[in-house]
């Protein structure tokens, strides 16, 4: 029944298609005090369980950054692993992420500040937790919003509701950029992850958008924390986009084999479309934030799990 409970809980992580980064590390966690509630000695090496336990966790998000790198701060240089330990890594896990949020908090604002235009017209695709959050927490400021709708699961009908009660909103559809780019100051885009070489995984629709708005000098923001960036693409592990059922976007029966249907929920934007990194390590271009990142994240502890064969 204990082994079933954690299938379960594996299985609700993995078939999540709606939360956001925040949300589902924090079932990632539960996960965690899940399997700590089954062992009794506090002081018992479980390094082989916490092994086992993260890399099925990974197993079920494997695209998803903040998820690997959340499994590091909880894991990473031990050579011994009990649950006195790992108790006491997420009471620390959760001040540090307390901590990054304030920073870019106060970050975000002091962006705000310097953006003068009244009203600061933005630009955001599909739903990301993080930008909704800071902006909510700036409602003083004077900004227009502009959502694309967010093909095909339409994530910004959800942004749009969220955010007009405190802000004038336009829901577009994906296809509209064109018709509206040239209203807008500045696009604002969430992140899956950043890769090694700066370029940012999003949802679908991110790079034709970016690409739209550097041909009208119109700068492109990624927002997001140092967690982000993609730990498998550090160590040369090729980052592939799988296909979604094509049900969301057709849900007739194919019957001419010369009909194929494609249905993504990611793309890659190249480094040089994104103008700056907001982050929790402050308002960056990307060669600088990948520096800093580099510098901060435990990252040595990926390769010795990637390369354990006993995992």
């Amino acid at each position: 029944m204990q082994i079933q409970n954690i299938q379960n809980l594996l299985r609700e992580l993995r078939e999540d298609n709606i939360s956001g980064a925040n949300e589902l590390i924090d079932k990632a966690l539960e996960i965690i005090k899940f399997q700590l509630s089954l062992t009794h000695d506090p002081k018992k090496d479980i390094k082989e369980e916490m092994m086992v336990l993260s890399k099925q966790i990974i197993d079920a998000r494997p695209s998803m950054a903040p998820l690997i790198n959340t499994i590091g701060y909880i894991i990473h240089d031990f050579e011994i692993i009990n649950k006195e330990i790992i108790e006491e890594r997420l009471k620390q896990f959760l001040v540090d992420k307390q901590k990054k949020k304030e920073s870019l908090e106060l970050l975000f604002y002091r962006f705000l500040k310097e953006n003068k235009r009244i009203p600061l017209k933005v630009m955001l695709i599909s739903y990301s937790s993080t930008i909704i959050n800071l902006l909510l927490k700036n409602k003083q400021f004077n900004i227009e919003i502009y959502v694309l709708e967010s093909r095909p699961l339409l994530e910004g009908q959800r942004v749009a509701e969220t955010l007009s009660p405190y802000f004038k909103t336009h829901l577009i559809i994906d296809a509209a950029i064109g018709t509206f780019i040239d209203e807008i100051d500045t696009v604002l885009v969430g992140v899956d992850s950043i890769l090694i070489d700066g370029s940012i995984v999003n949802k679908i629709g991110t790079f034709p958008l970016a690409v739209l708005a550097n041909t009208r000098n119109i700068k492109v923001y990624a927002v997001c924390d140092l967690y982000k960036y993609n730990l498998k693409s550090h160590y040369g592990y090729s980052i592939l986009i799988s296909e979604k059922p094509i049900k969301e976007v057709y849900n007739r029966e194919i019957t001419n084999k010369f009909l194929e249907v494609h249905n993504y929920y990611f793309d890659i934007t190249p480094a040089k479309y994104i103008s700056g990194i907001i982050s929790d390590l402050g308002v960056l271009g990307i060669k600088e934030f990948l520096e800093k990142v580099k510098k901060t994240l435990p990252i040595e502890w990926f390769k010795y799990f990637i390369n354990n064969k006993k995992i």
